[in-house]
C-alpha cells in the first residue's frame, strides 16, 4: 500500500472540499448582501409610495379645515393615522429583516474565517 499517495490524495481531497465549502459561503455572502440591497429598495419604495399618500391626506385634511370646517375631518384624521401606522411598521419590519440577514452574514463570516483558518495538516 503506497501511503504517500493515499497522504496526498486524501490532502487533495481535504483541500478541494475546502474550496468548496469556502466557494458556497462566499456565495451565501454574495447572496445575503443581494437581500439587503433589495430590501433596502424595497423599504425606499414602499415608504415614498406611503408618505406620497399620507402627504396627500394631510393637504385634504388642510383643505377640509380652509373650505368646509369639519365635515370629513374625523375621517381624514383616521386615514392619516392609518398611514403613519403603516410607514411605522414599514420601518420595523425593514429593520427587523436588516437585523436577521445581518446575523446570518455574522455566522457566514464567522464559519469563512473558521475554514481559513483551519489547517489540516494539523490532523496528522
Amino acid at each position: 500500500m503506497d501511503y504517500l499517495g493515499d497522504d496526498w490524495d486524501l490532502d487533495r481531497f481535504l483541500e478541494e472540499n475546502q474550496e468548496n465549502q469556502r466557494q458556497r459561503l462566499e456565495t451565501e455572502l454574495e447572496r445575503i448582501q443581494d437581500q439587503l440591497d433589495r430590501r433596502d429598495e424595497i423599504n425606499e419604495e414602499v415608504l415614498d409610495e406611503l408618505g406620497s399618500k399620507l402627504d396627500w391626506y394631510l393637504e385634504r385634511l388642510e383643505d377640509e379645515y380652509r373650505t368646509h370646517g369639519s365635515s370629513n375631518v374625523e375621517e381624514l384624521k383616521s386615514e392619516i393615522k392609518r398611514f403613519y401606522s403603516l410607514i411605522r411598521d414599514e420601518k420595523q419590519q425593514h429593520w427587523n429583516d436588516k437585523q436577521r440577514l445581518e446575523r446570518e452574514r455574522r455566522e457566514l463570516l464567522r464559519e469563512l474565517n473558521e475554514l481559513e483558518g483551519f489547517d489540516f495538516q494539523d490532523l496528522f
